[in-house]
């Protein structure tokens, strides 16, 4: 966000016809106070703020009231808008400090987070500096697969790019209606506003549904919330004329607004939506308070001294506590509890105050800057300097120093477990060489993403064929991406025998008859209507055999769903239940493979620990408790001739704790998925078990 735009101090409107110059707003800056305090405590984990994130929704408002008056005023006083001055003056206002946090963050991702994050955080880095960060923060959340990717240090850039690309388009759209409009501007303006805000609010209100998590990111779910502010910058003139107790009443009603979304927001409440309009409206009323006595009122209360000095520092606030937060979780992880926490933020202020003091505010005065070609090619320079930060970031993973990686020959896998005791594994303690790195194997996956054949959370239903393409039997796997993880094995299966492999996937979504919580925790129906319609297209295919595995152990029943319908064990059974006896009552074979335990971030533990892997093992049975295996098992018995495919003595081979290394190969990659090399040596096996399940149609017999 400019979430903390300033606007130069001397943006802040007043009554038409204002000054050529007017002193910042009191109550505006309280509101800045109270938006990047709500942020900070959030981001500190108290509970008793739990919609404290909606500062950045005030900010948006605060944003669009204060840019939008800035160019009206401007058309007004000089019958055109100057787009390169006001590119200039955001350049002056914003860059300096935002590209002196992106350094920073650069150096926490560096000095205080796991080595395998410098790819995808310098990645964010190059983003953020070209402010487009949102978008690629919008792709990761419906990306099941970047489940072990954490908290980038520059994800709250987010509202930043929101914000910054909103100052490029929106004097570009003014421009345009001025261009056009030589009569009545205010209502052309008014009414060209109020179609795109209305537009992007229709959008949000559609789109939260179909794909919450990235809903919370992209700019076209947000433009309404700064089109707000613009209508209200608009229509100010004729506003500030209501009756002062009646914008008093709207003040009070929207300081109250706010005051409720922050203390009582519930998870279930689609965010950006209808609940959005709470401090959207509740901004915009407190904004029209202030009218022409922003001291009288509401005004008088949150415009008291300490808020007005907080506001003015509010960027700056908000540009440095989260890398601080993120830098202390990478170094102290979870022994940081939110008294912690509050320190961190507490201690960040001092860089906010000194880069205000000592970067913001003389760059902003600067003489040899006031130029517009000079503070544009300022902005130029330091986007560059912050892109190339985020690229070096990504070089350094090269330097980064592990284990040689194996080959074929010295890294058998799980063909080597017969070779030592079964809990020889579990106390290894280091190994000469590896595959695949572990810096690398968190991107140990299946053939059948690089050919995107495995839909998102939120993504349509799609079907591929590999094997033998004229192969007279067909197994299909379907299912989520723990189903997906035994392609390999499978597709090497299928083509020795002749059979065709039919693939239908979709991460996070479970092949049976249920509702499960997308990435945000909301139920993602979506799921439902794949499995019902994957389903219905295999009964049309008619394979001779289906392969699934299924994640988790509870889920909500499918079809309607209420969203305070627990979620049930039962429920999930039933779900199974309901699909593979579809399948049966058509003839079809099914073999369920029990999903295995895991444990998150296991390349990244054998990274740090290359001299004691033993540390990287885990409790078999305490991560089983959160798997879809005992589902599985349960489901298995209520349908006849269906026998599940138990594989999970082969990630932990005594039966009682799983390593993170066998036979010199790593066994999982992100979350709790197998890496594709470990499935890979799994091959014989998995056909020797397959076969049995199957009564020998399919597999290899021992």
């Amino acid at each position: 966000m400019t979430t903390a735009e300033v606007a130069g101090r001397d943006d802040a409107p007043t009554a038409v016809p204002p000054p050529a110059r007017s002193r910042p707003r009191r109550d505006i800056e309280g509101l800045r106070a109270i938006a990047v305090l709500s942020v900070l405590v959030y981001h500190a984990g108290l509970a008793w703020l739990p919609g404290g994130f909606a500062g950045v929704d005030v900010f948006f408002v605060i944003s669009g009231f204060l840019i939008t008056s800035l160019m009206v005023r401007e058309v007004e006083q000089r019958g055109r808008l100057r787009l390169a001055r006001f590119w200039a003056r955001r350049a002056r206002r914003l860059l300096p400090a935002g590209t002196l946090v992106l350094a920073f963050s650069a150096l926490v991702t560096v000095f205080c987070l796991p080595a395998g994050d410098r790819k995808p955080f310098g990645g964010d880095i190059v983003a953020a500096a070209f402010y487009l960060v949102n978008w690629r923060l919008g792709d990761r959340e419906v990306d099941y697969l970047a489940e072990d990717v954490g908290a980038s240090p520059v994800q709250h850039y987010w509202s930043l790019a929101v914000e910054e690309q909103f100052y490029i388009v929106w004097p570009l759209l003014i421009a345009l209606v001025v261009a056009l409009v030589s009569q009545r501007r205010r209502l052309a303006l008014f009414a060209t506003v109020a179609v795109l805000t209305l537009a992007s609010f229709a959008w949000t209100l559609h789109y939260v549904q179909e794909v919450p998590g990235q809903a919370f990111f992209v700019s076209t779910t947000r433009v309404w919330e700064l089109g707000v502010g613009a209508l209200l910058a608009v229509a100010y003139p004729v506003l500030v004329r209501l009756p002062q107790w009646l914008r008093q009443v709207a003040g009070w009603a929207g300081l109250a607004a706010i005051a409720t979304v922050m203390l009582a927001y519930e998870p279930s409440w689609d965010w950006p939506g209808l609940g959005t309009l709470l401090p959207v409206l509740g901004t915009a009323g407190v904004i029209l308070a202030g009218g022409t006595t922003p001291d009288r009122g509401v005004g008088a209360v949150i415009g008291i001294r300490p808020a007005v000095w907080i506001g003015a520092l509010s960027y700056s606030l908000y540009l440095w506590h989260w890398p601080f937060i993120v830098g202390a979780q990478g170094l102290w992880g979870d022994d940081l509890r939110v008294r912690h926490l509050l320190l961190v933020v507490a201690v960040s202020a001092i860089p906010a105050w000194l880069s205000y003091r000592y970067l913001e505010n003389p760059v902003r005065e600067s003489r040899r800057l006031a130029a517009n070609r000079s503070a544009l090619v300022m902005g130029g320079v330091l986007t560059a300097v912050a892109g190339l930060t985020g690229a070096a970031v990504i070089a350094s993973f090269a330097l980064v120093g592990t284990v040689p990686v194996a080959n074929a020959e010295e890294s058998p896998g799980a063909a080597a477990i017969g070779t030592r005791p079964a809990g020889y594994w579990a106390e290894q303690r280091s190994v000469e060489a590896i595959r695949p790195s572990p810096l690398d194997a968190a991107t140990d996956m299946p053939q059948i993403y690089d050919d995107s054949c495995v839909v998102n959370n939120y993504g349509d239903l799609k079907q591929c064929e590999y094997g033998a393409p004229d192969g007279e039997r067909t197994v299909v796997l379907v299912g989520d991406s723990k189903a997906m993880q035994w392609f390999t094995p499978l597709h090497e299966l299928a083509r020795a025998q002749g059979w065709k492999l039919v693939v239908i996937g979709k991460n996070g979504c479970e092949f049976a008859d249920v509702v499960r919580p997308g990435p945000d925790g909301n139920p993602n129906p979506s799921c439902d209507d794949w499995s019902q319609r994957s389903l219905a297209e295999i009964l049309d295919l008619r394979p001779d055999l289906v392969v699934t595995v299924t994640r988790w152990s509870v889920a909500m029943p499918g079809g309607p769903y209420d969203e305070d319908t627990p979620l049930t064990r039962k429920a999930m059974v039933d779900g199974l239940v309901h699909h593979w006896q579809a399948l049966r009552d058509a003839g079809i074979a099914v073999a369920p493979i029990v999903d295995n335990p895991g444990l998150s971030n296991r390349p990244e533990c054998v990274q740090e620990n290359l001299d004691d892997l033993r540390k990287c093992a885990f409790d078999m049975a305490r991560q089983s408790k959160g798997s879809g295996a005992a589902a599985q098992l349960e489901a298995a018995e209520r349908v006849e001739g269906v026998r599940p495919v138990d594989m999970n003595d082969l990630a932990c081979p005594d039966g009682r704790t799983c390593p993170a290394v066998i036979g010199n190969v790593i066994v999982y990659r992100s979350g709790t998925h197998i890496s594709d090399t470990y499935a890979e040596t799994l091959t014989p096996m998995l056909g020797e078990r397959m076969a049995a399940a199957t009564d020998g149609l399919f597999g290899t017999a021992s």
